[in-house]
Parts: structure tokens; sequence; C-alpha cells
């Protein structure tokens, strides 16, 4: 004959099992969600290190400092601009731009030295020189340019028999620096002279030589790289060809340093 459980030990047997079951139900839990933890950390660490770097701008030095120099960061410019002309010394935009920037950094003496290499290598007729020009005039270090009358009308100009000739020297460039360009201007003060000017452009080192002069006194006045080298009288008869050579030794400014 069988034994009937006890309703009693059937009631603590299912107590005992429905535990069992909570307790693996909340181990699985634990263990899901700290795996789905180490999955997101993997995820975000993965994603931290494929996030991809910052790009370069991709603009030239010069480029980049221009845009730095609008911003006012004008250290940051000037570190550009100089690693630009590292790469192309002799870009006088460059070296202007370059100057301003040393300008507004308060570096007077580093702003002369930019601003005379657009000067001295620069296009004449460009703004770069004329505002270049313009600051170095401005503070003290070249002369203003000559102004004359107007000229004479080519036939008037071309009426006279005298002549002027004579070489124009300076100090020696550098070896791999060209000479620079005298700017000579002959102005008539009196005679048939009066009133009529005559100009010539010579590479320092070389003769120059002016003809057909109406006879009469005459300015002449030399200039390079900005300074104002000779000013000095003469006359000139009809039919007679003068000689002057110009140098330091007949200078107005015979200390100017063209070649810096």
């Amino acid at each position: 004959m069988q034994k009937r459980k006890s309703p009693a030990k059937n009631s603590k047997r299912k107590s005992r099992s429905r535990k069992s079951r909570s307790l693996m139900f909340a181990v699985s839990s634990l263990w899901i969600a700290l795996i789905l933890v180490v999955g997101a950390f993997e995820g975000s660490r993965a994603a931290t290190q494929m996030a991809p770097r910052p790009q370069p701008s991709g603009l030239a030095p010069a480029q980049e400092a221009a845009v730095l120099a609008e911003m006012g960061d004008y250290e940051g410019a000037w570190r550009l601009y100089d690693e630009a002309l590292q790469a192309a010394p002799e870009d006088a935009a460059l070296w202007y731009a370059l100057g301003v920037t040393l300008s507004r950094l308060d570096q007077r003496q580093e702003t002369e030295a930019a601003f005379r290499y657009v000067v001295d290598h620069g296009k004449p007729d460009s703004e770069e020189v004329r505002l270049a020009r313009q600051w170095l005039v401005a503070a003290g270090v070249l002369a203003p340019q000559v102004a004359f009358s107007v000229a004479a009308d080519a036939a008037e100009a071309t009426a006279g028999t005298a002549a002027l000739k004579g070489r124009a020297t300076w100090e020696k460039p550098e070896a791999d620096r060209p000479p620079l360009k005298a700017q000579l201007v002959l102005q008539g003060l009196s005679g048939a002279a009066e009133g009529k000017r005559f100009t010539t452009r010579v590479p320092l080192g070389q003769a120059y030589r002016f003809d057909r002069l109406p006879a009469g006194s005459y300015r002449l006045v030399g200039s390079a790289a900005g300074h104002r080298l000779w000013d000095l009288t003469l006359s000139a008869e009809d039919g007679e060809e003068n000689s002057l050579d110009l140098g330091q030794d007949n200078s107005s400014n015979p200390s100017a340093e063209l070649y810096l």
C-alpha cells in the first residue's frame, strides 16, 4: 500500500523549486546585463578608435596666413608667411603681406626690412610697392619721391645740342643679387632749358647719357631704392658734351644702404 505524501512536504518542495528558478533567472539576467554593458563599452571604444582624425584645412600656408591675419591672429599669420617665403623667397607680394603682419605686431625693424624688399624687387607700378614705399616714407626711412613740373613735349625737349654723360656707381651688391637701377632726372632751371625735363634709368655701375639738351642750367636728381642719392646743379652749353660721374663722393646721402 503506497504512502501518501504529506501536503506540507509538497508545499515545501514547490517553494524550493520556485526559489531555484528565481535564482537562475536572476543570475541569467545579471549575465545578460553584463554582456550588454561590455558590448556597449567595446562598441564605444571601437567607435572612438575609428573616429576620423581632424583633417588639415587644405589651404596653402599663404592662404591660411591670410585667414589668420583676418581673424587677428598675427602671430600665427607671421609663422605661416615665413613658411610660405621659404618656398617662394622672391615673391614680393608675400613679403608685403609679411610686412603688414609685422607692422600689426609692432616689429618695426622687421617691417622695414620686408617693405624694403618689396620696394627694391616688386613691380614699380604695383599697389604693394606704392603702399610699402608710403609706409617707409612715413616712418622716415625713405625720402619722398621727387616731383617736378609737367615735362615739355618731345619736340621742345629735343631741340638742343648739348650732352651730359657719366657713370652712376654705388656699393656693389652681393654676388647673387642684380644691381639696382637708378632714376636720373634733369630739370631745366634757366635759359632755353627752363621748364624742360629729361629722365633716364640706368643700372648702378653702368654709364648713363643725356643727348640733345637745350643750353641752360639744370638740377640733376638721382634716386635708387627709394633713396635720394644725388641732388646737383650744372650748366650746359650748345655743342658741349659734359662728363659727370655720380657716386658716393658727390652724393647728398652717402651713407644710404641700398642693399639690405
